[in-house]
């Protein structure tokens, strides 16, 4: 009897530690490595604040006169209709562009030209245009081509070809103005007054006074120039 109460006791026991050590389990977690972390942002959209402003003008109702014996003259040419007109001794400066304000992001500048000459500037039946109109300080003279249509596209090409890069957060208005403005696209013309001034010396008395007379008669030659300047985002 004795033997089989304590195997008895022997039982119970063992069943007793294995009762706490299944507690122990229940009641707490197994150890292991936890981490965690958040991302998280936020953003705006990026300033585009480049302005292109337009300024003067091309071509004029009147010059004033180059000859200083002339005194009592203040302007060589001077239009009858109040319209814009262009002479021989006459010159001018394209409309400028300016460029202010700026940009979080690096932009482009660009520009496109159209130039409409029309199909009476003629002398003799032939085509004469000699006007020079200068890109970037490269002289496209009207006496070198055949045609108004190619002496246009030369200047088209010319001015279409144009473009300036400039990086991110460029200041168009602050110190630097000036610098940017030695970049932008400059475009003169002018019709020499004297044939001599020309390298290839097409340009004669006569043929200049056959346009005026052209015009005189309601036939005038014209031109037209007008860019437009692009600012883009480089992607």
């Amino acid at each position: 009897m004795a033997s089989r109460k304590n195997h008895t006791l022997k039982l119970a026991g063992i069943l007793l530690a294995l009762v706490l050590v299944t507690s122990c389990f229940v009641g707490g977690t197994f150890a292991k490595y936890v981490t965690e972390g958040t991302g998280s942002d936020s953003a705006r959209v990026a300033k585009f604040g480049v302005t292109v402003t337009a300024n003067g003008s091309t071509f004029a109702e009147q010059y004033a006169t180059d000859d200083e014996t002339v005194r009592a003259i203040a302007s060589s040419v001077v239009s009858s209709e109040r319209k814009k007109v262009v002479a021989p001794g006459t010159k001018g400066d394209m409309v400028s562009m300016t460029l202010s304000g700026s940009a979080e992001v690096a932009v482009k500048v660009t520009y496109k030209a159209t130039v409409n000459l029309g199909d009476k500037w003629v002398a003799d039946g032939v085509y004469y245009c000699p006007l020079v109109i200068t890109v970037n300080n490269k002289n496209i003279n009207g006496l070198d081509y055949t045609t108004a249509a190619d002496f246009a596209a030369a200047v088209e090409a010319e001015i279409d070809g144009y473009t300036k890069n400039y990086v991110a957060n460029t200041d168009f208005s602050g110190d630097q103005a000036a610098n940017y403005e030695k970049d932008s696209l400059k475009v003169s013309w002018r019709w020499n007054f004297e044939a001599t001034q020309f390298a290839k010396g097409d340009q004669t008395d006569e043929k200049d006074t056959i346009l005026g007379n052209a015009a005189a008669n309601g036939n005038a030659a014209e031109i037209s120039l007008q860019v437009v300047t692009t600012v883009t985002q480089i992607d």
